[in-house]
């Protein structure tokens, strides 16, 4: 390149750096913190309710979705009601007899040909030809043990949960255990009959089948003159398999003196431990408990038990005759078992059963003698004895008294006094006719009885 060229390229290039007078710089914009802040708080809280409004809308909308989808629809619960429990009434011919005791064939009994019948020396040839054997004694034994085994599908553990502080006051939980019938289901609750001051103040109740299967339990009613009650297991807690083991008690009849004498087997607890059994029969049942508001036939047996025994006396056709109670034994039979006839039995627990208030009134009373009804006493109830602060005591009734009823309904025995007494509710206010002796002579008093609840 010559001198020339490089001059007039140095000059162009002076000329352009002449022209560049002004540069041009970009800068960031500056931040606006509070809209920043304003901007951020806005989208958050609309999150919140974005995500409120889809919680809702899932939650209202999931078991409808779900029932579509799965094709079923909800099934309409159909709540069960109770339905009243109701023991047969007993007459005279269905009182028990020596041959309703043991299982018998249904067939017909063969004829015996004329002239076969067999003189007294021919019957004595063939008793002393007859020999009975160990294995016939096992076979007897067996077919006892048999019925035993069978009436136990009836039979339940009751195990009452207390709490409890030893003599340092330290706090443990106490567990006893005794024994209950299953007596009769509502469709809504199995009931067991059981004695009431085991269970009594119990924080729990469990009660175990047959099968070992167990379930909680609650007391529904009851009586503390038989110190009996019936606790309920809710039907929804017991499992197919536990409804199909167990069954209902079979009830029979306890006032034939026909059973006297007869074979019984003691279930549940007769030597205070469970599942514990014992045979033996049933020596009287002629002895009448008066208590109070009620009379109950008690059986004597010949049974050696525990003075805490519980459980039931059963026939050879596992039918209950009688709820095991010691409390009652006179003392030179204390360990002998004594129990509750059931016939009394079966009306106190349909109305516990069926939740229906215990009148109370107070009074221990029996049929007026025959003897007294010959001098001019009335037919009526003969008071023994008023309980202290009873309706009755309030009302002015006294030992000696003869209560006749109301002024409307007349009442000749204590059986009629019962189902009187029945028709009344807790906080009735009745007239109770009542007569009186005075000097050889009886008045008529009308006095009123408010009516109350079972003592506690």
């Amino acid at each position: 390149m010559t001198d020339d060229e490089l001059k007039k390229l140095e000059s162009e290039t002076q000329e352009k750096d002449e022209f560049v007078f002004m540069r041009e710089e970009i800068k960031s914009r500056p931040i606006n913190r509070k809209k920043l802040m304003r901007n951020t708080m806005v989208a958050a809280l609309s999150a919140v309710v974005f995500g409120l409004v889809a919680c809702v809308t899932f939650a209202l909308l999931a078991p409808f979705v779900i029932d579509r989808i799965s094709g079923n629809e909800k099934e309409e619960e159909v709540k069960v009601e109770p339905v009243v429990i109701s023991f047969p009434e007993e007459t005279v011919e269905e009182e028990m007899t020596p041959e309703d005791m043991i299982l018998t064939s249904t067939d017909p009994a063969p004829e015996i040909p004329e002239g076969t019948q067999l003189d007294e020396e021919e019957i004595k040839a063939l008793i002393s030809d007859v020999k009975f054997s160990l294995d016939d004694c096992q076979n007897m034994y067996k077919t006892l043990s048999d019925v035993a085994v069978n009436a136990q599908r009836f039979i339940v553990r009751v195990t009452p949960v207390k709490d409890s502080t030893d003599i340092f006051n330290n706090a443990y939980v106490r567990e006893s255990e005794l024994s209950g019938i299953i007596t009769e289901s509502n469709e809504t609750e199995l009931f067991i009959t059981t004695k009431y001051s085991l269970v009594k103040g119990s924080n729990d109740i469990l009660v175990t089948f047959c099968n070992g299967v167990s379930a909680r339990a609650t007391i529904a009613a009851y009586d503390t003159t038989t110190d009996l009650c019936v606790i309920g297991v809710l039907e929804d807690d017991i499992n197919e398999v536990t409804r199909e083991t167990i069954r209902m008690a079979p009830l029979g009849s306890s006032t034939s003196y026909s059973i006297v004498g007869m074979p019984i087997i003691a279930v549940g607890s007769p030597l205070g431990v469970y599942r514990s059994v014992n045979y033996g029969i049933i020596t009287s049942n002629s002895n009448k408990l008066n208590l109070t508001d009620s009379v109950y036939k008690q059986l004597y047996t010949n049974i050696y038990g525990s003075s805490s025994a519980t459980g039931v006396l059963i026939n050879l056709k596992g039918e209950v005759l009688g709820i095991i109670d010691t409390t009652h034994s006179v003392a030179d039979t204390r360990n002998l078992i004594c129990a509750y006839g059931i016939t009394e039995l079966k009306k106190p627990l349909e109305r516990m059963m069926n939740g229906l208030d215990t009148v109370y009134m107070g009074i221990t009373g029996d049929d007026v003698p025959a003897a007294m009804v010959s001098t001019g006493a009335p037919e009526g109830v003969f008071v023994l004895s008023v309980e202290m602060d009873s309706p009755a005591m309030r009302a002015g009734i006294q030992s000696g008294d003869i209560i006749v009823g109301t002024p409307i309904t007349r009442i000749n025995k204590f059986s009629d006094y019962l189902i009187l007494l029945r028709g009344f509710n807790q906080g009735d206010t009745e007239t109770i006719r009542v007569f009186r002796s005075s000097q050889g002579v009886y008045k008529q008093i009308d006095l009123e009885v408010s009516f109350s609840e079972i003592k506690k």
